[in-house]
């Protein structure tokens, strides 16, 4: 009974050992899919050069890139990270710059700015109609 139990179990010993050995391998060695959102022009401008470089030298990294226009729910959706302008960021969120400052213009009217007052702040433009 001992002999047949041994010859039955013995193979998965060796599928074992050989996971095992698998694993020690890849130790040290950035493995997996990172998920990833951010907008486009953060995209286009600061991830893609970014990947450009790291990828080839850690080919057991793959990186999945949803590029959208909205505010994510990185932690509801399952994103490893979340690429948004300004501080609109969750308040328990770790918030690391990136990139340089960005310059916007705002442009409208002379007759809208002579009714409303100029914003000075990009949240002043909460208080105006933006398009």
């Amino acid at each position: 009974m001992g002999e047949r139990l041994r010859s039955a179990i013995a193979p998965r010993f060796e599928d074992i050992e050989a996971e095992l050995a698998a694993l020690s391998e890849l130790h040290g060695k950035p493995a997996g899919t990172i998920r990833l959102t951010a907008g486009e022009h953060s995209a286009s401008t600061i991830l893609w050069p970014a990947m450009a470089k790291l990828l080839p030298n850690y080919p057991d990294i793959h990186i999945d890139v949803v590029v959208g226009y909205g505010l994510a729910d990185i932690v509801a959706e399952r994103y490893d990270v979340g690429v948004q302008l300004g501080e609109q960021g969750a308040k328990d969120m770790i918030a690391v710059r990136i990139g340089p400052d960005m310059r916007m213009p705002v442009v409208a009217a002379s007759s809208y700015f002579a009714r409303r007052k100029r914003p000075k702040t990009p949240q002043d433009l909460t208080r105006h109609d933006c398009r």
